[in-house]
């Protein structure tokens, strides 16, 4: 480990646990109550929370199956599910820069596929934020029709509409970027000012061409629109089934937020977590509890229900991460011996339509 990379890990430790003492001691006087109503939670309702996240996982493979897929990579859906489960290992439980990302790309690379496995994995990412934003935008929307006063951001600074165009405004942000990205004229644009970067400083020659090859890779989902659109898609399934393992998790200490309020702050949720913490631990607890607690909210959570809930999100989370530990320990790299068989696979055509694959003797 690097230097730089030490001293990012300790500041990610720092973060995280400083906002877990500082929520112990801003809610000290309800950790007592807390801990009693995580012990009296209702246990079916925890099961549904667990299938919830286990829906959450298999979605997920599922749409970065796609998007492998979509550039000649191609793997079973269980193999992904595992593979996306290590990556939590990394993400939640491992104070280092090695994300669960670059783990998904090591467990998706084959020989001359590097730039496509990392073209899948990073859109996977991008696109799965702007599911998560325009599912936040569909059912803020719902509810500002429904009653305007009832949602509110940042006190009563933006209210109503005002929570909608904020959502609508970080959605198109998103889809704008990934529309240039996409854009010919934009590979043109950076490909020459890697070109003119590889002549002035020769040293940087490999990793000009790294970049070159990975924004390459992911230009051909230019001619992938179906790909893209189940990926899209998907994601939006992605948050609505983390949405409801938060709820059922809520509803086992007796919460009454309505479902609705958890499809809209979940998602906004999820994108706070990705301050530099480890797992977003601690930012997660303490925007959960800012998100659930204010009297605006119908329904709205006490603060001891709220860290209850925190907390047994936290347990379900943490589970599947060590399950993931020992994923890394003892799974196998998937190689050119343990592909999908190619009837089960779907190639994405020039105009985006999909066929089946004919099984070569």
């Amino acid at each position: 480990m690097t230097g730089d990379e030490r001293r990012l890990s300790i500041l990610r430790l720092v973060i995280s646990f400083g906002l877990l003492t500082l929520l112990g001691i801003v809610f000290r006087k309800q950790l007592g109550a807390c801990f009693t109503t995580v012990r009296n939670a209702e246990v079916h309702f925890l099961l549904l929370a667990l299938l919830a996240y286990i829906l959450f996982i298999w979605i997920s493979a599922w749409r970065w199956q796609v998007l492998l897929t979509a550039q000649g990579l191609y793997f079973p859906s269980w193999y992904l599910a595992r593979v996306f489960v290590l990556g939590l290992f990394f993400c939640k439980l491992l104070p280092t820069s090695i994300g669960g990302d670059v783990m998904r790309i090591a467990y998706t690379t084959k020989p001359t596929k590097g730039a496509e496995a990392f073209s899948a994995t990073f859109l996977d990412r991008l696109i799965g934020f702007e599911s998560l934003s325009f599912l936040a935008v569909v059912t803020a929307l719902f509810v500002a029709m429904q009653r305007a006063d009832a949602l509110s951001l940042g006190g009563n600074r933006l209210t109503g509409f005002g929570v909608v165009l904020f959502l609508f405004a970080i959605f198109l942000l998103l889809f704008l970027f990934t529309m240039v990205l996409l854009n010919e004229a934009s590979f043109r644009f950076l490909s020459s000012l890697l070109t003119k970067l590889d002549r002035r400083i020769p040293p940087l020659h490999r990793l000009t061409e790294l970049l070159t090859r990975a924004y390459q890779a992911v230009q051909q989902y230019r001619h992938r629109p179906l790909a893209l659109f189940l990926s899209f898609l998907s994601g939006i399934g992605v948050q609505a089934a983390l949405s409801l393992a938060w709820f059922f998790s809520a509803r086992a200490v007796m919460a009454k937020v309505p479902l609705g309020y958890y499809f809209i702050f979940i998602p906004l949720l999820n994108i706070v977590v990705n301050i530099p913490t480890i797992g977003g631990l601690g930012v997660r607890e303490a925007a959960f509890v800012l998100f659930f607690t204010p009297n605006w909210l119908p329904g709205h959570l006490g603060k001891e229900q709220a860290l209850a809930t925190s907390l047994l999100f936290l347990a379900l989370d943490l589970a599947f991460a060590l399950l993931g530990g020992l994923f890394f320990a003892f799974m196998r790299r998937a190689g050119k011996e343990q592909p999908v068989s190619e009837p089960e696979c779907l190639t994405y055509s020039v105009s985006g339509g999909r066929e089946k694959q004919k099984k070569e003797d």
